[in-house]
C-alpha cells in the first residue's frame, strides 16, 4: 500500500471514530437502558457518508476553477448532498434523525479529509520527509475537516427532525462557506504566515460550532423533537 494513502487513511479516519464515541457515549447502552439512536442505521448512514465524500472528493481534486468559486460551491454541495441523502420521509419528526445526520457527516467528514490530506501530501509536503510540523498540519486538516462536517450533519439532522428544512440547511451552508473562505489563504499561501493562519481560524471556527452543535443544542433539540413526537424521557443526558 502507498504508505501516503495509509497515513491519509489513518488521519483521516481516526478523528471521525474518537468523535463518534465522545458525543454519543451518553446517549447509547450503558450510559442509557434505550438507546436513542439505532445502530444499524447510524452506521449505514456514516457508510453512505463515506461513500459520497469519496465521490465528491475525486470531482473537487479533479476540478479547475477559481478557487473561491470552487470553495463557495463546494460549501453548498456539500450541505446539499446531506440534506438530499437525509431528507427521507422515515426521518421526518423522529429524534434519532440528528444521530443519523451526524453519522453522516461523521462518514462524509472522514473521507474528505482524507482525500485532502493525500492531496496535501503528494502535491506540498514531502511524504518522504515528514517532520513535525508536517504532520502537526495535516491532524490539523482531518481533524477540521470532520469536526465542520460532522457539525453539519447535526445541523441538518436537526432541520429534518423538525421538518424545517430550508432554515436550517441554510445556517448550515452559512457556516461552511465561512469556513471554506476562512481556508482559503491556506491552499493559496501553503507554508506561509497568511496560510498557517488560515489553518488555525478554520480550526477554531470548526471547534466552536462542533461544540454549539454536539455538546450545547444536542440535548435541548432531543427533548424538542421528543416532544414533538409526543414523547417523554427522563434520560436525556444534560
Amino acid at each position: 500500500m502507498d504508505m501516503a494513502y495509509g497515513l491519509a487513511a489513518l488521519l483521516g479516519i481516526a478523528p471521525a471514530m474518537i468523535l463518534m464515541y465522545v458525543v454519543l457515549k451518553k446517549y447509547t447502552y450503558p450510559a442509557v437502558e434505550r438507546p436513542f439512536f439505532s445502530d444499524p442505521s447510524f452506521f449505514g448512514l456514516f457508510v453512505v457518508g463515506m461513500i459520497s465524500g469519496t465521490i465528491l472528493f475525486a470531482v473537487y481534486a479533479n476540478l479547475s476553477i477559481n478557487i473561491f468559486v470552487k470553495s463557495i460551491s463546494f460549501a453548498i454541495l456539500e450541505c446539499m448532498i446531506l440534506l438530499v441523502v437525509l431528507n427521507l420521509k422515515r426521518f421526518h419528526r423522529k429524534s434519532d434523525t440528528v444521530f443519523y445526520g451526524y453519522g453522516l457527516g461523521l462518514g462524509f467528514g472522514a473521507t474528505m479529509s482524507m482525500g485532502m490530506i493525500y492531496f496535501l501530501m503528494v502535491n506540498i509536503i514531502s511524504g518522504d520527509q515528514l517532520g513535525a510540523l508536517d504532520y502537526l498540519i495535516l491532524i490539523t486538516m482531518g481533524i477540521s475537516k470532520t469536526l465542520i462536517l460532522s457539525s453539519i450533519g447535526l445541523t441538518i439532522g436537526e432541520g429534518v427532525a423538525k421538518l424545517r428544512l430550508m432554515e436550517f440547511t441554510a445556517q448550515a451552508i452559512f457556516v461552511n462557506m465561512v469556513y471554506q473562505l476562512v481556508m482559503v489563504p491556506w491552499f493559496m499561501y501553503p507554508g506561509e504566515w497568511a496560510g498557517y493562519l488560515a489553518l488555525v481560524l478554520g480550526l477554531v471556527i470548526a471547534i466552536a460550532y462542533f461544540y454549539k452543535t454536539a455538546f450545547v443544542d444536542l440535548p435541548n433539540v432531543i427533548r424538542m423533537v421528543l416532544r414533538q413526537e409526543g414523547k417523554k424521557r427522563n434520560d436525556v443526558p444534560k
